[in-house]
């Protein structure tokens, strides 16, 4: 773990396009004007504009702390940066880190790395809890309630105490908690109460919750992304993924809009889908991330070239 970093990356804080691609302009890094994606929407996003950009290249990046802070993520190394100056605060580099999960209300996350997931606290990415085991994991928006896969069932803990405050039986393939701090378990095809009866369909491979509303999106084995209310057996949203070889998705506060992105691959490319119908809002080719803040006041973009703090058009610089 070492404090500090490079230095911020140049922007150019012109207009961003509801569909945009990343290049270098002489006043620095800048999306411009690209062609709609098929399924693209008749409405797009606000205006937003580049407020700074960090020169670290990730393949994944969250919102947490209310909106103050960036949990990023590339081959073997996760970064805290500060929103939104977007300067690299610390960065941690366990062996075979891969993936990394967020508390968006908080500032704590979750690291998976050889040895298994971590609870970590931003920005130092300290171990607030260590052995949690290959996983599932997840944490809830507050950051004060973790929950595990242990031993044929999912134990939940508080953290700061040493006994789980709750087990419940089944072994899910993911796990998360909904804006409401319902836990939501993977089972089949059905993202519902941990131990539920299996839905039929491809199986659901990730998860993640909103921060602010009872809902959680997951992408199944065969691409396509649903989004679920808690305690409605259906969901409220099913589509065929529009971008090849996506990662895992992610919600905006509301649970009205889906993130997805890119981790791998030659071609990356980020977006933001309507939760119901999966047409796209807004999308950055060259991105592999675009996260929303859950303080909806902008979010985050990033991939090979840096990491960039997006904000609406009419605020200050």
């Amino acid at each position: 773990m070492r404090r500090g970093g490079p230095p911020t990356l140049p922007v150019d804080a012109a207009s961003v396009p509801a569909f945009s691609r990343v290049e270098r302009g002489p006043r620095g890094l800048r999306l411009v004007a690209a062609p709609a994606p098929a399924g693209a929407a008749d409405d797009d996003g606000p205006a937003l504009r580049l407020r700074a950009a960090a020169p670290v290249a990730v393949r994944d990046a969250l919102v947490v702390a209310g909106g103050k802070l960036v949990l990023a993520t590339a081959a073997g190394v996760a970064y805290s940066l500060s929103v939104p100056q977007m300067q690299v605060i610390h960065d941690r580099r366990p062996p075979g880190l891969d993936l990394a999960a967020g508390a968006p209300l908080a500032n704590a996350g979750l690291l998976r790395a050889e040895d298994g997931w971590r609870a970590v606290v931003l920005p130092s990415l300290g171990d607030v809890a260590a052995g949690l085991g290959p996983g599932p994991v997840a944490i809830r928006a507050d950051g004060r309630r973790i929950a595990a896969a242990v031993d044929g069932g999912v134990e939940e803990w508080d953290l700061g105490t040493p006994d789980p405050v709750a087990r419940h039986e089944g072994a899910p393939a993911a796990l998360c908690y909904a804006g409401d701090g319902t836990l939501l378990a993977a089972s089949g095809a059905r993202a519902g109460a941990p131990g539920a009866e299996p839905g039929d369909g491809s199986p659901i491979v990730s998860l993640s919750g909103a921060s602010s509303a009872p809902r959680a999106v997951a992408r199944h084995e065969d691409g396509s992304i649903s989004v679920w209310e808690a305690g409605v057996a259906d969901p409220v949203g099913s589509w065929p993924s529009p971008l090849p070889a996506a990662g895992a998705p992610a919600l905006s506060p509301d649970g009205t809009l889906v993130a997805l992105g890119t981790p791998a691959g030659d071609e990356p490319v980020a977006c933001l889908a309507r939760a119901e119908d999966g047409a796209i809002v807004r999308a950055v080719a060259g991105a592999r991330t675009l996260a929303p803040s859950p303080a909806e006041d902008g979010g985050v973009v990033g991939g090979d070239w840096g990491c960039a703090w997006l904000t609406p058009l009419e605020e200050d610089a």
